[in-house]
């Protein structure tokens, strides 16, 4: 049988967060902030305590309007990861309770090692790692939209993806429910800060060619060491050309790459690879969506890169493989 969710209360999530203390902060997330927490073992002798990530709706910010919003968005949240459909996919943070006390929060059964996006610029990430923590988001997009009425979700950016100690990816936020396994739901859609230039300027119903545009951001992001930083602008709308789509445009060439050099160094790089993921990110953020692939054609052209043909070869070093000259973009 199923757990049943928990109801927490604000004093629970205070408890496992050590008051919000800042040490225990991930990172922030469109509505709100994440934090690293753990739950005591409680009255159980012996009971080890438990790693959480406690997710909480900000008041301050600028895209909640009321509270009602806020009660809509922890209620619609848990209605979408405790759907049978959706629960218990590796790659969406486990869900084990809420709280609509004052603070508006969820609580998952999650121990982050830390956001996408603060790992994205360290050196703690090799190229393998990359290469695996993309084709996973890659198939988890995929899944959300090949049901039967596919399931946006709206601003996939690397703050919105933890990392368990596995280097595992795991989505955790959902600022909007529309469509999908759950119908037309909330009118959240006109606060979202979307990344795709093409739905900024023309407007429309947001559409899986959306993601894909989110997806080649995160995925030249990976390779490149760059980070595009949209939430932390004050004018989202006004920065399109310093954002990592536009850096990317201006230094990409046919046939280059625009992997990080300190990555080409690392074991496992292949030039054919380096090409090939540069180009693919490329494509998934060309202007207009119809040009862009389908989060299928995403994962079949990830699936034939060379690196999962090589993954078995034991020889640690780099020195011990043959590899093409990769051209850089200049």
């Amino acid at each position: 049988m199923a757990a049943k969710l928990e109801v927490f209360t604000l004093e629970d999530i205070k408890a496992f967060t050590d008051n919000f203390n800042k040490k225990n902060m991930v990172g922030d997330v469109q509505f709100g902030k994440v934090y690293r927490g753990k739950i005591e073992g409680g009255t159980n002798i012996g009971a080890e305590a438990r790693d959480v990530t406690v997710k909480i709706w900000n008041k301050l910010s600028d895209y909640i309007a009321f509270t009602y919003d806020e009660y809509m968005m922890v209620k619609e949240e848990v209605e979408f990861l405790e759907n049978p459909t959706m629960k218990g996919h590796p790659n969406l943070a486990k869900l084990i309770g809420y709280c609509c006390e004052e603070v508006k929060g969820v609580v998952y059964e999650l121990s982050p090692r830390d956001s996408l996006r603060n790992l994205m610029v360290k050196d703690d990430l090799k190229w393998v790692q990359r290469i695996n923590i993309i084709l996973e988001l890659a198939r988890l997009l995929k899944f959300l939209h090949s049901q039967d009425k596919p399931y946006p979700v709206f601003n996939v950016i690397a703050s919105h993806i933890l990392l368990d100690w596995d280097l595992k990816p795991k989505l955790i936020d959902f600022p909007v429910v529309s469509k999908g396994i759950m119908g037309e739901r909330s009118t959240q859609k006109k606060y979202i800060r979307c990344v795709d230039p093409y739905f900024n300027l023309r407007g429309g119903d947001w559409e899986t060619s959306c993601e894909v545009f989110s997806f080649g951001i995160i995925l030249l992001g990976l390779i490149s060491k760059g980070i595009s930083d949209l939430e932390e602008q004050e004018n989202p709308d006004l920065i399109l050309d310093h954002m990592l789509h536009s850096w990317a445009k201006m230094e990409y060439r046919p046939h280059c790459s625009l992997a990080h050099k300190s990555l080409q160094e690392d074991w496992g790089y292949l030039a054919e690879d380096g090409t090939a993921i540069t180009e693919l990110g490329m494509h998934c953020i060309e202007f207009v969506p119809v040009n862009r692939p389908s989060m299928e054609d995403v994962l079949v052209r990830l699936e034939s890169l060379h690196i999962f043909q090589r993954l078995g070869d034991s020889r640690p070093h780099k020195r011990d493989k043959k590899f093409h000259d990769d051209p850089m973009c200049m």
